[in-house]
């Protein structure tokens, strides 16, 4: 008897074949992810999670800020939740991602650094909250940012002085329109 004579086995025997590709396939697939994960840096995943528009909860020096990636750059995330807005250096915070729900909406993706938005801030004149390590605030409006350091005038009229170093976060009060 042969294939022709037999339709039954032919078709078990196309079908066997097909579904072996596509076991082959899916793991190709899966070592190709993993093989990515692997050589992808902070900066990569953060650019990921915002092109996702996924949720994440990072807690950063005691504070734990929870909302949606909106934005990534260089060595921060822009997360986004409960009123207000959080750029947070990728190395400076324990991240936990919820996967994107169907209705989430891509963020932004750039290769400005923290800096560079710290230096949004002093233009706009944006009071922030600046999160240190040991879990302290420094609370102010940016008005220098220099290569090393960012000086910040605050609601006493003092001016301080933050090593770049030592910024973990910045948050601000945002308005939903």
């Amino acid at each position: 008897m042969t294939f022709e004579q037999d339709p039954d086995l032919a078709r078990e025997l196309r079908q066997g074949a097909g579904r072996e590709w596509n076991e082959e396939a899916a793991e190709d697939e899966r070592l190709t992810a993993l093989h990515d994960r692997r050589r992808f840096g902070l900066a990569d995943m953060a650019k990921e999670m915002a092109n996702r528009g996924e949720r994440v909860t990072v807690d950063v020096s005691g504070h734990s800020l929870s909302g949606t990636v909106v934005a990534a750059g260089a060595d921060y995330a822009v997360i986004e939740g409960s009123g207000v807005s959080s750029e947070v250096k990728l190395d400076a915070a324990f991240w936990s991602v919820i996967p994107a729900g169907i209705d989430a909406k891509p963020g932004t993706v750039t290769d400005e650094s923290l800096s560079a938005r710290l230096s949004d801030h002093s233009e706009q004149g944006n009071t922030v909250r600046i999160a240190l390590p040991g879990g302290e605030l420094v609370i102010g409006k940016v008005k220098v940012v220099a290569t090393d350091h960012v000086e910040i005038a605050d609601a006493d009229g003092r001016r301080l002085f933050v090593p770049m170093t030592m910024i973990l976060a910045v948050m601000r009060s945002i308005e939903f329109h």
